[in-house]
């Protein structure tokens, strides 16, 4: 099984049509993308349930990964005695007869898996903000005919592709997320014959496993449109609007809605969505003194209380319009560079909150310049659904544009700016939250760099993993910059499963320390013995491969102590020694949250740091390059990055000698 990024890279075939300045009509075939011989969901009832790890095996992983941390100045040797000890008690005693639960639990819900309802409660039931803490982003890559990133151009282009992935998938004719290893499996004979397969594990699935092709989760893709996290005391909820035919612009602190869809669902003529768009383009009504989006940045709690006071002021219909619409698009008055990592960030990772909705599912955000990214919310799914869309709605508008030119027949607009009413209670919660927003996201620092001696064909050429060697980097840099081992977590997805989330790739491993020891303690000179360090870096590499095969796999041990944890909640009252050992927090206090964003249609995301002394690394191996986009409250990111760029050369120097 290959991991979530060599999934989420395959490039889509869609031949380039001959561009035009308007398309004044559409029709059925128009509003799809295409037209799928599988049904959208064919193989979602049939995939196969996430393995929960043997509990010997998970409590082996956990002090395996715990004996990295050696040299941590939290954790002494005699801490590390003390929690193996731990474990062994805990494998005694209470954890078998957690393990027994959770496995009769899951055995009793064969519709999902064991970690699925624990982690939307722990997403539903946290009381951060959204913005920093939850929400990340990813800039679209700009079209390469600048005529197309023109503002109005491209919005209007992106709303129409993103509505041409909507109906193609609600009407389930979107094909099926499959990782294919081998083409056979695409053929209409395969398709066709699994088409009439009864739906069963054997009957089903597994023809197309024999052929070289796995069929992935789509349970996210139903919350990806028409759908809102609502805030509530203590626990949010997610809903959706299936009947949703209008969108959601924010511009300057003002909320407008229009529709996009006729009576019969099909998109309406791309001259009245344009109309629209222009109109609150050309809006010269002044910002609100007091703009209501920031409500949606607060820590949950506050949020709720103040929604509910919105919805007995008169607000209900309002608030509903935006609750409802597809998605969400953002007009930003501002350019943005994206070769500036700072204006990037800060434009689309949070930018202005009174023009952002943290809480729809997703957000478009179109700087004036035509820069693109989604910012989305996270509660609902992870970036398997989203990139894919991603995926989709660029190749979609660069192959396929409706519009080449800002210039058309103009019709009458269509548009409803949203007047709200507040008041004094509601205006002062509003400038509470506005500048408690401006106050947290005025703390966040930013660095980012490109490295070009380095990339994903050279590394493939070397034969070695570049992921490998990018989270390595990373492990040589920390302990360069602090001179010791840092808890680390990188994303691997499980959509291999049915309802599959994540598990964590704990890349701080000993064969990566000890690299980052030898390079750190020895340095690079002509005594040093590039052979060995050679054979250490592909050890490190080949340890890093097998942790990643292991989570895509279900088989990290994560998620299976994050479920026995729950458990214990639930039915002991209090956490076993385990859980409250002072190492299993340290493990837990990710100074390093890295993510890879390696896929065609992106050209840069990120996000914030999971803890107030940690950095929040993304980062992507292209063809013609390495680079990372880093953010951290505390540390010196700009410093950080300089470090990483040294460790690649480090990399590069041994990988060179060979």
């Amino acid at each position: 099984m290959a991991s979530l990024t060599r999934m989420l890279t395959l490039k889509k075939f869609i031949p380039r049509m001959q561009m035009r300045s308007l398309a004044t009509s559409t029709n059925l075939e128009s509003d799809y993308l295409h037209k799928s011989i599988l049904p959208s969901y064919h193989f979602q009832n049939c995939l196969p349930r996430l393995p929960i790890p043997k509990l010997e095996d998970t409590m082996r992983r956990y002090v395996t990964s715990l004996e990295a941390l050696e040299g941590h100045p939290e954790i002494s040797a005699h801490d590390i005695e003390s929690t193996k000890r731990g474990v062994y008690s805990f494998l005694q005693s209470e954890g078998q007869r957690l393990n027994k639960i959770l496995i009769d639990t899951d055995n009793a819900n064969q519709h999902t898996n064991y970690i699925s309802k624990p982690w939307f409660d722990m997403y539903l039931e946290s009381r951060l903000p959204l913005p920093l803490n939850y929400n990340p982003f990813m800039v679209i890559n700009r079209d390469a005919n600048e005529a197309l990133n023109n503002q109005l151009v491209r919005s209007t282009n992106l709303i129409i592709s993103t509505l041409r992935f909507y109906k193609t998938l609600k009407d389930e004719v979107l094909m099926p997320e499959v990782f294919y290893t081998k083409q056979t499996a695409k053929s209409p004979l395969v398709q066709n014959m699994v088409k009439f397969l009864p739906n069963a594990f054997n009957m089903r699935y597994m023809p197309m496993y024999l052929s070289g092709a796995y069929p992935l989760d789509m349970s996210q893709y139903g919350n990806l449109f028409s759908s809102t996290r609502i805030p509530g005391v203590g626990r949010d909820r997610l809903r959706t609007f299936p009947k949703s035919k209008h969108l959601v612009v924010l511009r300057n602190g003002h909320f407008y809605t229009f529709d996009v869809l006729d009576e019969n669902n099909n998109i309406l003529p791309v001259e009245n969505i344009m109309q629209n768009l222009k109109s609150i383009l050309e809006d010269k009504v002044a910002k609100p003194q007091h703009e209501l989006a920031y409500l949606s940045s607060e820590d949950r709690d506050t949020w709720a209380n103040a929604r509910e006071h919105l919805l007995q002021s008169g607000n209900v219909t309002q608030i509903g319009s935006i609750d409802s619409a597809i998605f969400c698009l953002v007009l930003e008055d501002q350019n943005c560079d994206v070769t500036n990592i700072d204006q990037t960030t800060s434009m689309f990772l949070y930018g202005d909150g009174g023009s952002r909705w943290y809480d729809k599912s997703f957000s478009l955000v179109v700087a004036k310049n035509g820069e693109t990214a989604i910012n989305f919310e996270h509660a609902w799914g992870d970036g398997v659904a989203v990139v894919r869309y991603m995926n989709e709605i660029y190749d979609d508008t660069i192959n396929n544009p409706r519009v080449t030119s800002p210039d058309f027949i103009e019709t009458t607009p269509k548009v409803q700016r949203l007047e709200f009413n507040l008041d004094d209670q509601a205006k002062s919660t509003i400038e509470n939250a506005k500048a408690r927003y401006i106050a947290d996201t005025g703390r966040l620092k930013v660095a980012g760099q490109k490295y070009d001696k380095m990339s994903k064909e050279y590394l493939k050429a070397k034969k070695i993993s570049p992921d490998g060697v990018l989270q390595l980097a990373i492990q040589i840099a920390h302990r360069r910059m602090y001179g010791y081992p840092a808890p680390t977590y990188e994303s691997s997805s499980t959509s291999a499963f049915k309802h599959g989330r994540t598990e964590t790739v704990r890349s701080c491993t000993v064969e990566a320390q000890a690299v980052a020891k030898y390079i750190t303690e020895k340095g690079l000179n002509d005594t040093t013995n590039l052979s060995e360090l050679n054979t250490l870096i592909r050890e490190s590499c080949k340890k890093h491969n097998s942790l990643t095969f292991e989570g895509a796999m279900g088989l990290g041990f994560d998620r299976h102590m994050f479920g026995l944890k729950y458990t214990a909640a639930q039915t002991m009252g209090k956490l076993p020694n385990i859980f409250e050992d002072h190492v299993y927090k340290v493990m837990n206090h990710i100074i390093l949250s890295t993510s890879t964003l390696d896929t065609n249609s992106i050209a840069v995301g990120g996000f914030a740091p999971v803890v107030p002394d940690g950095f929040g690394i993304g980062y992507g191996c292209r063809i013609d390059h390495l680079g990372c986009n880093i953010t951290s409250y505390e540390k010196d990111v700009q410093k950080f990055v300089d470090t990483i760029m040294e460790s690649f050369d480090n990399i590069r120097t041994v990988l060179e000698s060979q």
